[in-house]
């Protein structure tokens, strides 16, 4: 019987790498899953936890010698853009240096053996427009965070040119959906259900409202990752889009947001949550990933917000909230 394959997934205790591990243990794979908390996330009998400084090479390559992975999805990093001006150099570590560390462990250690490589990007390293991104749209990154995953992406690039190895990008939009607690749709819904428990007044308060943005379901991207691993010619160093292609506001969320609160909610717009120069519509174009997997996107936007606010709401039932 032909054992199951080996996945490595680094950021499993994130917000995506939940999602991704318990997607590919779904489809029978075996996962070993790096984090940085000391509990594991999940709980299967084909999953094993364990930590791992991806800024060690030795630790990097041992994780890699003991856990002969067949793909690996790189999630780890600093997503942060706020902070990546504080700490510019650490995101830079982080998300650069530890994906460089990883490709050479996997070089070394797994020669002709790995099947597929996939690290997450950003749309962030893209310049703003007003038109569709696309794959060769021009890049501008803005942030310390945007720069740093440019350069991973080109880290990336350069082991899958120069080395042959199945190295490709996905550079993701912005991730929605039950489990996430960053980005301005998790910001919100964790208010809202604070809101809901009487911790805060039910007054919302909010940034740009006709500030417009790429949402994508976390379940529907972790897809889009198992089926570019899947494909059966990995081009190295390909680049990726992964997103809905429609761009929604704001205040669309918001209004989701009203309509399944328990509560009458009231919206405050602050002047300091605006942003300075930042773009106004940001869409990406997927065709280059539908077309090269036969992907598509399947949950529709009200029903992420739905279950983003149910699982929330569900956190104070288990007594994990607080």
């Amino acid at each position: 019987m032909t054992e199951a394959p080996l996945v490595l997934v680094t950021g499993v205790s994130g917000f995506v790498g939940k999602h991704m591990a318990a997607y590919l243990l779904g489809l029978g794979a075996r996962v070993v899953g790096i984090g940085r908390r000391a509990d594991s996330p999940l709980a299967h009998p084909l999953f094993r936890y364990g930590r791992c400084d991806l800024l060690n090479p030795e630790d990097v390559r041992r994780l890699l010698e003991r856990n002969p992975a067949d793909y690996i999805v790189h999630l780890a990093g600093e997503n942060d853009v706020g902070s990546s001006f504080l700490h510019p150099v650490t995101v830079m570590q982080a998300n650069a240096i530890g994906t460089m560390n990883l490709l050479e462990a996997a070089r070394v250690v797994r020669p002709d053996a790995l099947k597929a490589f996939l690290a997450v990007g950003t749309a962030y390293e893209y310049k703003s427009s007003a038109s569709p991104i696309r794959e060769n749209s021009r890049i501008g990154p803005r942030s310390p965070y945007a720069w740093s995953k440019l350069v991973m992406t080109s880290v990336v690039q350069m082991y899958g040119q120069l080395f042959d190895m199945p190295a490709i990008v996905a550079r993701t939009f912005n991730l929605i959906g039950p489990g996430g607690s960053a980005g301005v749709c998790g910001q919100l819904v964790r208010q809202v259900v604070r809101m809901e428990r009487g911790l805060l007044p039910p007054k919302l308060t909010i940034g740009n409202a006709a500030s417009r943005r790429d949402f994508l379901d976390v379940r529907d991207a972790v897809k889009a990752y198992g089926a570019l691993l899947g494909m059966p010619a990995i081009r190295p160093g390909s680049v990726y889009n992964l997103c809905s292609g429609r761009a929604r506001s704001i205040a669309d969320i918001v209004a989701l947001l009203k309509k399944h609160a328990s509560i009458p909610l009231e919206v405050v717009t602050d002047q300091a949550l605006f942003r300075q120069g930042e773009a106004s519509v940001m869409r990406g174009d997927n065709s280059k990933l539908r077309r090269d997997t036969g992907w598509s996107p399947g949950i529709p936007f009200e029903q992420s917000i739905v279950d983003a606010l149910n699982e929330q709401r569900s956190l104070r039932e288990e007594g994990t909230d607080e």
